[in-house]
């Protein structure tokens, strides 16, 4: 071991730049992988440092019907949790509904993350406790649990046992919970985070929809015993919605199912988040294996500096068993090397990367979790892989042959080629990433600069405008729209971003059979809608006050006259109208009778990977429920926002301000995560490149190194330098040129897969594939064109007095 490690100083010493070249492409590549295999252990370690967590299943449910989404949804009826166990004494099951809720310290209203829950929640998702039993604690209905910052944030560094809090949630009645226990604060791996519980009370909180078959408020967990249980049971779901769901006759048979969901698969349960994570972890393998083909590279390449260290030490009895451990250990302590450096290079990087992806990844070097195991294998696996072929070269070189050479072995045509076909691989990889790069920029570019089908600039959204009272709530519109710069205000049930309620009703042609409906949201609006939105008619008109059948306000409860709505153009075309102008005038049922007074071209209100589904819109001139409230406006945002949360505390003091630009609320939900991984990718394929590009400078060092005294005959011959350069050049070119014609079918199809996740997308257009080509060979001729330059300038008479 000891003779290893001076073997490998003094080859280090003497041959500086390769080392460097080797042991820096290594570390790079090694610090590349740390960083997404922290990212992917994190994406897909969500809820398993939670006791127990493999044996809890969440309940999901699926329509079978045109317009409906092919995913199933983790949603579920409120009360059917109660129904299961009237059927299965036996079932094991808690209930976890998100609620708004806004917590009262003297005049301060602040936001709340809370929870409304089973009492046997923590029994089944078992948090860590500091004070007091959470269990036992949620018996109460008027105790809750807290989490150790709430405590920290209302009571300081006093008891939080035994003292009260001010709730309001969800329906604007305050309610006074007491502190029953104080749980650790949330992990960033939890599905279902919250910082404050209270007991799910029927009386209190389940409202029309609570016990009504298709409609969903909130998720249902189920604990089994094992993974065959759980299967089991997913057999008794049919049998129970036969008699219990399919009777109500709100649901037909074979148009919805429920199944059951991993609780630990949940957070990577869509397939396009499953894809992105996994495209990550390629990356960094993909990388790391570059880094792998760049020591090889130089490894195999300098074999013959060391040639005659071999011969020697076989001449001096050295087996080649021995000589084959020797270099090895060699490679094994190089990796160890470049191992250090590439983790102290991650540990630097983290802050820059959890900014640009959004994440708080950290590296842990004792207790679960540690980085120190996988990356001693790595080593291992690593030094292994890249340290057995330079091993296997090395030891083949027969003492004799070397000794009497006037120079030393180069390893011939085969290590001439392995080395050619290794820089194709590592430059495929390189230009496949570098096209999907610049397919996920332009993707990138294209949504936010997307026509949506309204005016995104300027608009401003009131997201706590619900909470408001009733009696208020004209009054508040009336004093934003007195604002300087305000142009419309409006309410509606959804706004760019946000979806308070998702009210999808089976929407058929009067006369049709209801089997040919097909689901369309209902969207209850408020005055000045599409204007504040600037929408688009494209045939008929919009609602008018001057029209009595449009406004849902004057409607009688329970009558049967039919009503006006205005449809947008998916709606037009889903429910088998020949243009939107053949829609208005027709008549519609599902939702009871409705008239189509006018068709709006789509809004695209969700993000650009959903398809826009129809829509219905119906309009009230009273309040209604789950309203948002969206501004229009003229000058600066900054500004606007400033005197935006002035008049609301002015107004409605006890309701805290949330508002934000519709800008920022689609990024928030919808473009966020896409750009944050785009990011991430980003950053892996420009390393990558760069590691090749280093390999590839290290292999022209090398080569044009050895071919002085060719070039200095070559140049006597009468060879000019630009002929010269042309020779060394093409020689690296050819390669390159190669690894695009793999590397363009491979980022085709990778980039069409990913692609087809968006409804709203950009065509894979041949410019990429082209201009990364372009790139690839720029960069390639710029990493070689020093060392052709230097050799290619040469005198002759030096060049052939050369070693």
């Amino acid at each position: 071991m000891q003779s290893a490690v001076l073997s490998l100083y003094r080859s280090l010493v003497r041959h500086r730049l390769f080392a460097l070249l080797n042991i820096g492409g290594l570390a790079l590549g090694i610090a590349v992988f740390l960083v997404l295999f922290l990212y992917v252990r994190f994406e897909t370690g969500y809820d398993r440092a939670i006791p127990g967590a493999d044996k809890l299943y969440v309940l999901q449910e699926r329509y079978f019907m045109p317009g409906y989404p092919e995913e199933a949804s983790p949603f579920t009826m409120g009360a059917q949790l109660d129904y299961l166990r009237a059927d299965y004494p036996t079932l094991v099951g808690t209930r976890y509904w998100e609620q708004n809720a806004t917590v009262r310290q003297g005049s301060n209203v602040t936001d709340e993350h809370l929870t409304v829950v089973d009492p046997n929640y923590f029994s089944l998702l078992r948090f860590p406790a500091i004070s007091g039993d959470p269990t036992k604690a949620l018996a109460d209905p008027d105790t809750a649990v807290i989490t150790q910052a709430i405590a920290r944030k209302y009571f300081g560094t006093e008891p939080a046992i035994g003292r009260s809090l001010a709730i309001t949630i969800g329906d604007n009645k305050e309610y006074t919970y007491r502190v029953g226990a104080v749980i650790a604060d949330m992990r960033n791996d939890v599905s279902f985070p919250a910082d404050i519980y209270v007991p799910l009370v029927r009386a209190r909180f389940a409202n029309e929809w609570f016990d009504h078959w298709g409609s969903t408020s909130l998720m249902t967990l189920l604990r089994f015993p094992d993974a065959g249980a759980a299967k089991a049971f997913e057999g008794e779901l049919a049998r129970f919605a036969d008699r219990r769901v399919f009777p109500d006759g709100n649901i037909k048979k074979g148009q919805w199912q429920q199944t059951l969901r991993p609780l630990v698969d949940n957070h990577l349960y869509d397939p396009a988040d499953r894809t992105a994570v996994t495209t990550l972890g390629i990356v960094g393998v993909l990388t790391l294996l570059i880094a792998i083909v760049n020591y090889v590279n130089l490894a195999t390449a300098r074999a013959g500096l060391r040639a005659r260290e071999v011969a020697v030490r076989k001449v001096l009895g050295g087996t080649r068993s021995a000589l084959m451990r020797q270099f090895t250990l060699e490679a094994v302590a190089t990796v160890a090397l470049a191992a250090l450096i590439g983790l102290a290079v991650a540990e630097l990087s983290l802050p820059l990367v959890n900014a640009i992806g959004g994440m708080t990844l950290s590296i842990t070097y004792l207790g679960a979790g540690s980085i120190l195991p996988p990356l001693i294998l790595l080593v291992l696996i690593v030094g292994a892989i890249a340290g057995i072929y330079p091993a296997i070269v090395l030891t083949r070189f027969r003492p004799a042959a070397v000794l009497a050479s006037a120079r030393a072995p180069g390893g011939g045509r085969a290590g001439a080629r392995l080395r050619a076909a290794l820089v194709v691989g590592q430059f495929a990889i390189a230009i496949a990433f570098g096209i999907s790069t610049a397919t996920m920029l332009a993707q990138a570019a294209h949504v936010r600069a997307a026509d949506l089908g309204f005016q995104r600039d300027g608009l401003f959204i009131l997201k706590k405008y619900a909470w408001v009272d009733d009696s208020q709530k004209a009054s508040l519109l009336r004093a934003f729209a007195a604002l300087p710069g305000v142009v419309a205000v409006t309410s509606s049930q959804n706004t760019p971003g946000s979806q308070m309620t998702t009210n999808n009703s089976t929407i058929f042609r009067a006369g049709q059979d209801r089997s040919r409906g097909r689901s369309i949201m209902d969207v209850v609006v408020g005055d000045e809608y599409f204007r504040t939105f600037g929408g688009r008619l494209i045939a008929g008109r919009l609602f008018d006050r001057a029209h009595p059948a449009d406004d849902l306000a004057l409607r009688q409860k329970g009558s049967t006259t039919p009503h006006n709505v205005v449809i947008n153009r998916s709606a037009a075309i889903d429910l088998g109208f020949a243009s939107p102008a053949a829609a208005v005038g027709q008549s519609l049922d599902g939702n009871g009778l409705m008239t189509i007074i006018g068709v709006v071209d789509d809004l695209r209100f969700r993000g650009p990977r959903e398809r826009v589904g129809g829509v219905e819109y119906r309009y009230s001139s009273k309040p209604f429920a789950s309203p948002y409230a969206t501004i229009r406006y003229q000058g600066d945002p900054a500004k606007f926002r400033d005197l935006a949360e002035a008049t609301w505390k002015r107004l409605v003091p006890t309701i805290p301000f949330k508002g934000r630009s519709v800008e920022e609320n689609l990024y928030n939900e919808y473009y966020k995560q896409d750009a944050q991984r785009a990011n991430l990718f980003a950053i892996g394929a420009v390393l990558a490149v760069l590691i090749g590009c280093i390999g590839l400078y290290g292999l022209a060092a090398f080569d044009t190194a050895r071919r002085i005294k060719e070039i200095g005959i070559r140049k006597t011959l009468g060879a000019s330098t630009a002929d010269v350069l042309r020779l060394l050049i093409g020689q690296f070119m050819r390669p390159v040129v190669l690894a695009n014609i793999i590397a363009w079918p491979i980022a085709f199809l990778a980039m069409r897969r990913w692609l087809s996740g968006f409804d709203d997308r950009i065509g894979l257009s041949p410019l990429f594939f082209i201009g990364v080509a372009l790139v690839a060979v720029v960069i390639a001729t710029a990493t070689i064109f020093a060392q052709a330059w230097r050799v290619a300038r040469a005198e002759p008479a030096r060049a052939l007095r050369y070693e």
